[in-house]
Formats: structure tokens, C-alpha cells, sequence
């Protein structure tokens, strides 16, 4: 039989210790890999914002029926962009919408007109190209981009990390706006082609 002294079960100071040398080794090792990611989410929300922005003016410029144009501000490419009308007009005013350029991250743009294009593995450097612009008219079509003198490619990096994750946004002349990674598998609808 028991005696009449109840037992106590608890954690030894031995076994906390081990429990937070472990942790600390797991974490430690966790800690470059969740680096990389946060840098990944960062170029992948920059470019996933420029898209929604191209997208954008391209449907005030139909829907307006007049020239509107995505304008990127910042020469050393910081993500900062604003839409306004090429034109003002009582239907179309002079700007429609913008974001300054974002200075607490480190994703960087960087922009190559069609006649310069570099191959698709070599990044652009961030602010190569900028400030630049893209140009779309009432058909929703991008004109300048074929002439060459507006953006045909623009590349999401990340200004503290070359090894990070970047991302491509090729803008053709008929309007089309597509976001693709040069480095996915072949084959895979995300690639670069």
C-alpha cells in the first residue's frame, strides 16, 4: 500500500534544461531557413502589388477610355508606383492612385525596355531602367512597349539577399500583364517562357 503522502510528479531542473538546449539547437537551425522565406514572402507581396497595379491601370484606361499610365517612381527601386491619366480630363483626372515608395523593405524592381531584354536567367538590377512607365490605351493595349520606349519586363529582387527568390512580370504590347518565376520546373505553368 501507498502511504498516506501523496506523491508529486513535476519536471526536474535536469529535464528543463534539456528541453531548452534542444529547442535552442532546433531553433538556431531553423533560423537561416525562415530568413530565406521571409525574404521570399517579401519579393512575392512586391510583386504580387505591381501586378494588381498593372492590372489596375489597365482597367481605368478601358474603362475611362483614354490613356492611363502606371508610372514607377523610384530610381533606386524601391516598390512605389502611381496611375494617372496622360491626359486630365473631367472624365480622367490627372492621378488616380499611387503608392510612395516602401522603404522598410528590401524588395527592389528593376526594369528593361523590349529591345534590351536580357535572357530570362540574369536579373535585372533593382533600379536599372527607373523610374519608367507603362502606358496603356483605351483598348487596354500597351503600344509603347513594342516601340521599346516603355518597360517590356520588370524584375522583383530582393536588395539584401542576390540568393533570394525573383520573380518576373513580362508586359506585352496587347496588354497582357504575367508574373512568372524564371527558376520553376519546366513544364509548370509558373515558369518563365
Amino acid at each position: 500500500m501507498l502511504s498516506g503522502r501523496p506523491r508529486h510528479h513535476g519536471v526536474s531542473l535536469v529535464e528543463w534544461m534539456t528541453v531548452l538546449s534542444v529547442s535552442s539547437i532546433v531553433l538556431m537551425l531553423a533560423l537561416p531557413a525562415m530568413g530565406n522565406w521571409l525574404r521570399d514572402i517579401e519579393v512575392r507581396s512586391s510583386a504580387g502589388t505591381l501586378m494588381a497595379a498593372l492590372q489596375s491601370a489597365r482597367a481605368e484606361a478601358i474603362a475611362r477610355n483614354a490613356d492611363v499610365r502606371l508610372q514607377l517612381v523610384d530610381k533606386l527601386g524601391r516598390p512605389g508606383w502611381k496611375v494617372s491619366c496622360v491626359n486630365a480630363s473631367a472624365s480622367c483626372p490627372g492621378e488616380l492612385r499611387g503608392q510612395p515608395p516602401a522603404t522598410a523593405t528590401g524588395a527592389r524592381w528593376g526594369a528593361s525596355m523590349s529591345p534590351a531584354l536580357p535572357p530570362l536567367d540574369t536579373a535585372i538590377a533593382a533600379g536599372e531602367g527607373l523610374p519608367a512607365g507603362i502606358t496603356f490605351d483605351p483598348l487596354g493595349s500597351a503600344p509603347a512597349v513594342a516601340a521599346g520606349t516603355d518597360p517590356a519586363r520588370i524584375d522583383i529582387t530582393n536588395a539584401n539577399d542576390a540568393s533570394a527568390r525573383r520573380l518576373v512580370i513580362l508586359i506585352a504590347a496587347h496588354g497582357r500583364v504575367h508574373l512568372c518565376d524564371p527558376l520553376a520546373a519546366t513544364g509548370r505553368p509558373e515558369r518563365c517562357q
